[in-house]
């Protein structure tokens, strides 16, 4: 008996050594636990893509709406990107506008190529939403942004907005808050796709993080066709 467990403790040295026996991985780390160890954080980046079906300019469809920013929607400072309409001060068509609130309090708005809707079948929008604290200021803008129907967009001060803060980092910045109160308000069925590409995270040092993920805030259902 001795001798064969000492064979088969053998072999399975071998098969060790020869690379036969898989040896597990390290976990990948999460978002999450790569996070908890970040130096202060002063830029967040997020990029957006809209895959767009065919819209409809008669009826100011489809309405888009991106919400960014450093703490919870819901009752904190963050802004709200709205593409192919403006809401304030009362709606408009086409365009686009870039609100900042603190909880439900308006701090401020900046609008740029309304009154021009989307009017482009099959086009995708690509934009990157920034918050970032500077000179004791936080600052919430798009850059970057382009599509078929307004060309560039973004950017040489439209849809910026900041206010003055005490923040000291955005350390506390929940990715999940973008995805979660994101959404295609109207006219979702003439949107294929709405995700957010990537996100990266800045220290004062330069870039900390690049974490590339595709996340859906909205994809269209495909239906299979009837089988005959």
């Amino acid at each position: 008996m001795t001798t064969i467990l000492n064979r088969r403790a053998l072999m399975g040295c071998a098969l060790l050594c020869i690379g036969l026996v898989p040896i597990p991985e390290a976990r990948a780390q999460s978002l999450e636990d790569q996070l908890a160890t970040a130096p202060p954080i002063v830029r967040v980046e997020e990029d957006w893509e809209i895959k767009i079906g065919t819209p409809d300019p008669a009826a100011d469809l489809p309405q888009i709406v991106t919400v960014f920013g450093p703490t919870n929607a819901l009752f904190g400072t963050h802004a709200v990107f709205e593409i192919n309409h403006c809401t304030l001060p009362s709606f408009r068509q086409g365009g686009m506008q870039i609100q900042l609130w603190w909880g439900e309090f308006l701090v401020g708005t900046s609008s740029q190529h309304a009154p021009t809707e989307l009017n482009t079948p099959g086009e995708t929008i690509r934009f990157t939403t920034v918050t970032r604290i500077q000179n004791h200021r936080l600052l919430l803008y798009v850059k970057d942004g382009r599509s078929d129907t307004w060309e560039e967009f973004g950017g040489s001060g439209s849809l910026y907005l900041d206010v003055l803060t005490a923040r000291d980092d955005l350390n506390p910045y929940d990715p999940e808050n973008s995805i979660r109160h994101s959404r295609v308000t109207f006219g979702a069925n003439r949107v294929n796709q709405f995700c957010r590409t990537a996100i990266r995270f800045y220290s004062s040092e330069g870039l900390f993080l690049d974490h590339r993920e595709v996340e859906d805030v909205h994809r269209l259902a495909v239906t299979a066709a009837p089988s005959e």
